[in-house]
């Protein structure tokens, strides 16, 4: 008998990989696969300000969240707008920096700066599944999808408690960062819809203008957002 994965390290895990695998196979096709907690582990903040959480799932949820990304992400690949950098196939920082110095060059020296605090951790559940929903309409695809944002937290071992409030998705998943872009690319959209020159990467993105006139309609724009959103 395979021994539980909920806490097995990656080496156990692939001793016994193909047992493995096949379980959780058999475990997704009855619908009765159920997410283990994640382990929250504090790491410290870029510029040494505090700490973040990052919530880590078990080898057996990754496997699984790298699958069900490897099936949805094409799907929302082609809805992405191009000035969306971060975590995507074949972009990076350095490409969204190419990005900031042409449009510097070309003019537009106005420029928004904005981090949004917190902001894995505050995803509202709601609103991101309806965005998932759009384009997904697999039952089990997004009970999957549901289920990996109502895991458990283990702060310490053999302490689970429950994921707080109807918000977040833990930064440390495979699939957090595509659902982060998820969330963001109807503002990303909006953006451009109304002329305005910003450049995302995951929750960093700046707003580049050619005059004041416009930075303060950025900002109108990103207080309306937020306020819907």
């Amino acid at each position: 008998m395979v021994p539980p994965c909920g806490s097995i390290s990656v080496g156990h895990f692939a001793k016994d990989s193909q047992k493995r695998l096949l379980a959780v196979k058999e475990h997704l096709q009855e619908g009765s696969y159920v997410p283990s907690a994640v382990k929250r582990v504090w790491i410290p903040k870029a510029g040494g300000d505090g700490k973040r959480p990052l919530g880590i799932p078990t080898v057996r949820d990754r496997v699984v969240q790298t699958a069900l990304k490897m099936v949805i992400e094409p799907i929302f690949e082609h809805e992405f707008a191009p000035h969306s950098y971060g975590f995507r196939p074949g972009r990076g920082c350095k490409d969204a920096l190419r990005r900031v110095d042409g449009l510097l060059k070309g003019g537009l020296v106005h420029v928004v700066d904005v981090d949004i605090k917190g902001y894995f951790d505050s995803i509202p559940h709601g609103r991101l599944l309806a965005l998932v929903k759009e384009r997904i309409c697999d039952g089990k695809v997004l009970g999957l999808v549901e289920s990996m944002l109502k895991q458990g937290v283990m702060e310490q071992m053999g302490e689970v408690e429950g994921t707080e409030g109807d918000a977040g998705t833990p930064q440390g998943g495979v699939i957090s960062p595509l659902l982060a872009n998820i969330y963001l690319n109807p503002l990303d959209w909006l953006m451009s819809q109304k002329g305005l020159e910003m450049v995302r990467y995951a929750d960093d993105m700046v707003i580049l203008c050619e005059s004041a006139t416009k930075v303060q309609e950025a900002y109108e724009i990103l207080r309306e957002w937020c306020h819907r959103a």
